[in-house]
């Protein structure tokens, strides 16, 4: 036991050194100088939308204030039970660059294959409604679609809290992001955000879009990297341009937020890469092993001096990188719920690994399964 636990924090600890060095080498690599003034292609932004009447407007203006000019914008709506609509006809009606129509599905994924379809745009960049956009967010991603060779770009999206609920739920955000911007960075892509994601339109009817995964209710932006991946290797990399961060709102409520995270955790098991299963896998093993690391002590399996080396060699690396993410994003920087994290982020972690595939989840006025889209 003892040897087996040492062993994961090791590994652990190697691959916390990986991520700082591939968040570095992201972040030095991928800026790119101001698209060329005579590269104007036609941007399709597609929003999918349901019940987001406090947000949307928020959005759409942050959209109609783009000083790139060559661009449209198509708001699906995925069947809002509230006043969504309302509001985004009001805009429509007033700012020709939009478009909005009535999904003829059911789920996020086909509100935005519906969104493409009709896109007029050789560009597709996609975002939530409840997102706040920069005026130079289309400007970010230009110069890297001037390469032939990039199919994909995916950008960053940073949490900004009031509450310390708030804090805690940015910090862990920012895990999330920045491992998916570093692993990019090695070579290995594992994840990125449909808040915050470009791509031809051209790949995405090549890959057959979000074929194959319609029944999942996330991971709309990850199974689409994956198979634009297979089919166009080196195709995928990440704007590190800080225009193009987008921001979000925490959950205020902590259902929502258990909800939301079991709705993400849920995909993943259903990925093709082994190098995301494993990842998860080690990860959630790995927020076990910290749990048993403390038993291990109370019942001096492992020495308190062993034992606290391999926590602070954790909490130090942890540290260095999400500090360097959270520079990059400009998030504040919260102390005390980054200390907090440690201590509860294991037993919260274990929770969501072991029921995200077992039990049901609400959103959005929906009740669905991780596995399968209800319409009801």
């Amino acid at each position: 036991m003892t040897s087996l636990l040492i062993s994961i924090f090791l590994v652990y600890i190697v691959m916390m050194i990986g991520l700082i060095f591939g968040w570095n080498r992201a972040i030095t690599r991928n800026r790119i100088r101001a698209a060329s003034k005579e590269y104007r292609p036609l941007i399709s932004i597609i929003v999918p939308v349901r019940n987001e009447r406090k947000n949307i407007g928020n959005l759409m203006r942050d959209l109609s204030q783009q000083h790139y000019g060559h661009f449209e914008v198509i708001i699906v709506d995925d069947h809002s039970d509230d006043d969504t609509m309302e509001i985004v006809r009001h805009f429509v009606a007033h700012n020709d660059r939009f478009r909005v129509r009535q999904s003829s599905g059911i789920g996020k994924k086909a509100a935005l294959s519906q969104g493409i379809g009709m896109a007029e745009g050789s560009i597709i960049v996609t975002t939530d409604a409840d997102c706040r956009v920069k005026k130079n967010w289309i400007c970010g991603f230009l110069p890297y679609f001037e390469d032939e060779n990039v199919k994909m770009v995916f950008g960053s999206v940073k949490m900004v809290g009031a509450t310390f609920f708030g804090h805690i739920q940015a910090m862990e955000f920012m895990s999330l992001i920045g491992s998916g911007v570093a692993t990019a960075a090695l070579g290995l892509p594992t994840m990125c955000n449909g808040a915050n994601l470009a791509f031809r339109k051209s790949a995405f009817e090549f890959v057959n879009g979000y074929e194959g995964n319609f029944h999942i209710p996330s991971g709309d932006d990850e199974f689409l990297m994956k198979k634009i991946l297979h089919d166009y290797p080196g195709g995928v990399t990440f704007a590190a341009d800080p225009q193009t961060v987008v921001t979000t709102s925490p959950n205020t409520d902590p259902k929502q937020f258990i909800h939301q995270r079991i709705r993400w955790a849920g995909k993943w098991r259903l990925h093709q890469s082994l190098i995301s299963k494993t990842l998860a896998l080690f990860v959630f093993s790995f927020q076990i092993a910290i749990l048993l690391l403390v038993l291990s002590m109370v019942l001096q399996w492992v020495s308190l001096k062993t034992g606290m080396l391999l926590w602070l060699s954790k909490v130090l690396l942890e540290y260095i990188f999400l500090s360097r993410v959270s520079r990059f994003l400009e998030v504040s920087w919260n102390w005390r719920a980054f200390l907090l994290l440690q201590f509860i982020y294991p037993l919260y972690a274990t929770f969501i690994g072991l029921f995200s595939n077992l039990y049901s989840f609400e959103w959005k006025g929906r009740k669905l399964k991780s596995l399968m889209v209800s319409t009801h």
